[in-house]
């Protein structure tokens, strides 16, 4: 107890710096979290897997469209993401017939899985009204277009 009094700014400091190390590294913990944990949680236990060739298939069947240039999926968490280039010349009704196909290479456990982002853009920038873009959720059965832009000069 002697040396406590006699050295007590001592005891203090390195109280302090306990503290401070402590709290420090809990405010650590909150701000930056683990990264070695997965980014979505637990959310994608039981994840319900594609395999490629259902792309390559869905892909294939979009690209034969006469008016489409080019098809990129990809997933992500529980998300499918597909991009469609179209013609510069296409109408707004084919391109939302895109969406019509989507789903068909896909079974029932799968749609009732992942939700479903569509866009469909053009190359050229004239054309004001595009891109256009829908959205299926895994509950629905058809897909949800955002509202459409009237096209101006």
């Amino acid at each position: 107890m002697k040396w406590i009094k006699k050295n007590k700014f001592t005891c203090i400091a390195i109280l302090l710096f306990v503290l401070i190390t402590v709290v420090g590294y809990k405010a650590m913990k909150v701000f930056f979290p683990d990264t070695k944990s997965a980014i979505y949680g637990d959310r994608l236990d039981n994840k319900v897997e594609v395999k490629k060739k259902v792309y390559e298939t869905l892909k294939t069947k979009i690209s034969e469209l006469e008016y489409v240039k080019s098809v990129n999926i990809r997933e992500s968490g529980r998300i499918i993401y597909i991009t469609v280039l179209v013609n510069d010349s296409t109408s707004m009704d084919s391109a939302k017939a895109v969406a019509t196909m989507i789903t068909e290479p896909f079974s029932e456990i799968q749609l009732g899985y992942y939700d479903f982002q569509l866009f469909v853009k053009k190359e050229d920038s004239k054309e004001n009204n595009f891109p256009i873009s829908a959205y299926k959720h895994h509950n629905r059965s058809e897909f949800v277009w955002v509202k459409e832009r009237d096209k101006t000069e």
